[in-house]
This record gives C-alpha cells, structure tokens and sequence, in this order.
C-alpha cells in the first residue's frame, strides 16, 4: 500500500492531514471567498441590499454578547460538521466536499464584507481582534474533518466499484466525528469570551 503524505506524525492527526487532501480542501475555501469577495465588489451587491448575510456563515452581527456568538459559532460548526460527515459516508464525497468547502468560503466572505460595510477603521480592528480568532478556528476544524470525510469516502468508492477490499472502520470515523464536536464547542466558547470583550474595547 502506497503511503500518504501527511502533514503530522501523529496517528490521531495523520488522519485528518493526508497533505493533497488538505490542501486542495483549503485551495477549495480560499477560492469561495476570493470569488464571493469579488462577485460582491464588483456587483456592488452590498450597496443594493441585494443579498443579504448568509445565516450559516458562523459570524455573529458585531457587538453580541457571549450567548448570542456562543451559539452562533457552534450551530455554524455543528451544521457545517454534520453536513461533512454526511457526505463522508457516501460514494461521492470526493465531488460534494469540495463544493461545500467552496459554498462555505463563500458565505463567510459575503457576511464579513456584510458586517462590515460601512464601518470605519475602529470597528476593523475590534472586528478582527474578537471575532476572527472564532471563526478561523472553525475553517481550520472543518478543513482537517473535510480532509478526514474525503479520504472515507474515497475508500467507500474503492471498495464498491473495484475488487479490492478496503478496510473501512466507520466506528473509528463516527468517533472522530464525536472529537471534532467536541472541540467546536471548546472554539466557541472562546469565541464567546472574545465577543463580550468587543463591548469593552
């Protein structure tokens, strides 16, 4: 069997790092937010009011406080999370991870300029130091499980269209699926506390 590249040694970490998968999962989430950037500057979308912020971008309106952007983060993580592992455990994981990666860069692009808009450079930088650590953490959890859900999947489409067997441990997968859960709640937590600080600064 050939062996992966992956990004940590760790056996716990090397499951979610195999290096080709996260990149191209990351190369996914960056190319949803530099279109849905420029779609909206150059549209002028945002002047028009003709969309508005996209309710599962995980970015709660400025100024909430630790309940509203605690339940905001981990909705946003939890629906993003369970969508992945849905498409981990079908055949066609390997099309619909990407894309959903992509839709996802591309809501988180839409609200940021949403919230934004507008604003001088004071709420720029408290926007940045409260809610950016949040929900980069949550991109950062999501593309390690995407990585995790897409080398399932793959291993689903091997072992239904070719002879060869492959040793697929769904428990171990669902238990992965359980950690990451886990840790959504820890991020959000935090981006909680960072949001009742925005208030103060």
């Amino acid at each position: 069997m050939k062996k992966e590249d992956y990004l940590f040694d760790m056996q716990f970490l090397e499951r979610f790092s195999v290096r080709p998968v996260f990149l191209l999962l990351s190369a996914s989430f960056i190319c949803g937010i530099i279109v849905a950037g420029v779609a909206v500057k150059v549209f002028s979308l945002l002047g028009d009011r003709i969309i508005m912020p996209l309710f599962f971008s995980g970015i709660p309106p400025l100024g909430s406080g630790f309940l509203p952007c605690f339940s905001s983060v981990l909705l946003n993580g939890l629906i993003s999370l369970i969508g992945v592992f849905l498409l981990g455990v079908t055949a066609f994981g390997a099309f619909g991870i990407p894309v959903l990666m992509f839709c996802k860069g591309a809501s988180v692009a839409v609200s940021v300029l949403f919230l934004l808009d507008g604003k001088g450079l004071s709420e720029l930088w408290r926007s940045a130091v409260c809610f950016t650590p949040a929900t980069a953490a949550v991109s950062l959890l999501l593309i390690l499980f995407a990585t995790r859900a897409f080398v399932f999947s793959g291993g689903l489409a091997r072992a239904g269209f070719s002879r060869h067997q492959e040793t697929l441990d769904f428990q171990l997968y669902f238990k992965d699926f359980i950690c990451f859960i886990c840790f959504s709640v820890a991020v959000s937590v935090i981006g909680g506390l960072l949001a009742s600080i925005y208030g103060m600064i």
